[in-house]
Parts: structure tokens; sequence; C-alpha cells
């Protein structure tokens, strides 16, 4: 069989094309999801983990003086059997919490940036406020917040 030149040329086209497919996606997935490698986050340090205890919508958590939530100014990472989140303590009676997911791509925000009293997602550096709010993107929405009750050495949580 006789190839003509402009055939020869597409045909070559064509598998050089299909031949470049897989790395192109191949690269365009990574950007997005390779966590081997997470941004620089500054001077953000990971949050403390604590453990909290459900009963229906409520989150409860002991807040003693060996609590990473013992001092004004002072966040935790809070595990429930529910899922994660964010916690801040704004002053000695008010806490602030938070959905963990970050509103850009899912990540977990597990980072805080206790100079600037900012949340820290390490995935693509967004960083949220004490209010849950967008400071620097990537990320374009708020956290979402619950409500929160302190009573006594008791944080109660509705999620």
């Amino acid at each position: 069989m006789k190839f003509s030149r402009r055939r020869f040329f597409i045909k070559t086209f064509q598998g050089a094309a299909l031949l470049s497919i897989p790395a192109v996606i191949g690269s365009f997935l990574e950007s997005c999801t390779n966590m081997t490698n997470p941004v620089n986050s500054g001077n953000a340090s990971s949050l403390a983990q604590i453990q909290g205890s459900t009963s229906g919508n409520i989150v409860t958590v002991t807040i003693d003086s060996a609590s990473p939530l013992a001092k004004a100014g002072s966040a935790a990472l809070l595990n429930y059997s529910g899922g994660q989140l964010l916690v801040d303590r704004s002053s000695d009676t008010q806490f602030n919490a938070f959905t963990s997911i970050c509103t850009h791509a899912g990540c977990t925000v597990n980072g805080y940036d206790s100079s600037n009293n900012q949340f820290v997602c390490p995935c693509h550096g967004s960083r949220f406020d004490a209010n849950g709010h967008v400071v620097q993107g990537p990320a374009s929405a708020a956290l979402q917040q619950f409500q929160t009750n302190f009573t006594g050495s008791t944080l109660k949580i509705t999620v």
C-alpha cells in the first residue's frame, strides 16, 4: 500500500498525539493531587490533635490545663466519630469551631500560624482567619462554622 505524503504526515501527527495523551493527563492530575510535596506553609505548624466524644449532634471535649486549648490564642484539630473539626480559642470563654475540610480541593486543614491566628491548608496554601474566612487563596469560600458552648471546663460543639 502506497502512502501519499499528506497521508504520511497525518498518520505521524496522529501517532505522536496519541503517545502524548498519558503524559498530558498525568501532569494535569498530579497538579492538584500530589500530596508528597505540599506547599510551603510559611511559619505554620501542625495543629495538636485532641479527642472529643459524640452524643447525637453534640461533640464534647474537656478543656483542662493540659489541653492544647488551655490558653486564649490556641487552636487544635478535634477528632470525633463524625470526622475532624478545627477549634480556636479566641478568649478565656469563647471558642470557634469549623469544618477541617478546605473549600478549595477538600484537603484536611491541619496547620496553624499562631503569629497570625490563621489556619493553613497544607495542599495549596489557603489560609483562613479565626472566623473561618479566607485570608489567602486559592480557596474562595469560608470554612463552615459550628455553634459552640463553653461551661466550666466542657466545650460542646453542635455539628
